[in-house]
């Protein structure tokens, strides 16, 4: 079969190119009201950071695990200090690469440890921010802390935290953290409230 370009078929294709032109180059620049939302979620989180570091020793901690079945996060601290928390997972900065992953986009993290990351990818499809709509970002790790501040404020967490593990760090929300007094033999989960998430 030969196709022959006549004035209709040209005109046809004409208009169906500029029409998926126009479909899929919709403008991945985000507008200056979600650059905003970023910049005042950053700054909140910083001075959350602060008042939790006086309140609970945030940053002082001597080391910290996540049960991912549980989706509890468990803080040592020195004495016998230890804190507890409810957490969702936002993603995965790698610093060898310079690159942020969202745990939405992480098979390996369970479905319902996802949800504050599925928030910040619908903003960003919202407010045409490619960085949240994007499997793997490369970025700084300030832009990493953005990603994580903006997600806190939508989700309405108590904070952000950062754990290391080799050259990934992991960012998850938080919400209350308990603080146990008791000694370090004491169950993990004694005197924790039930689960908010």
């Amino acid at each position: 079969m030969v196709v022959r370009a006549n004035g209709d078929l040209t005109s046809f294709l004409l208009v169906s190119m500029n029409f998926f032109r126009r479909l899929f180059s919709r403008s991945t620049n985000p507008s200056a009201s979600a650059l905003a939302f970023l910049t005042s979620s950053y700054e909140e989180m910083i001075k959350q950071n602060k008042a939790h570091a006086k309140t609970w020793l945030y940053g002082k901690e001597k080391s910290w695990s996540a049960d991912l079945e549980a989706g509890i996060i468990v803080f040592n601290f020195a004495g016998d200090l230890s804190g507890t928390s409810d957490f969702q997972s936002i993603g995965v900065y790698n610093e060898s690469e310079s690159s942020f992953t969202w745990a939405w986009a992480h098979n390996s993290v369970p479905r319902s440890l996802r949800k504050h990351a599925k928030l910040a990818k619908v903003w960003g499809h919202q407010h045409g921010h490619p960085a949240f709509t994007t499997k793997t970002v490369q970025c700084s790790m300030e832009e990493a802390w953005h990603y994580a501040a903006a997600t806190r404020k939508l989700a309405g967490a108590k904070s952000v935290y950062r754990g290391r593990v080799g050259n990934l760090y992991i960012f998850m929300t938080t919400d209350e953290i308990h603080i146990n007094t008791e000694s370090k033999k004491a169950h993990w989960a004694t005197n924790r409230k039930g689960k908010r998430w």
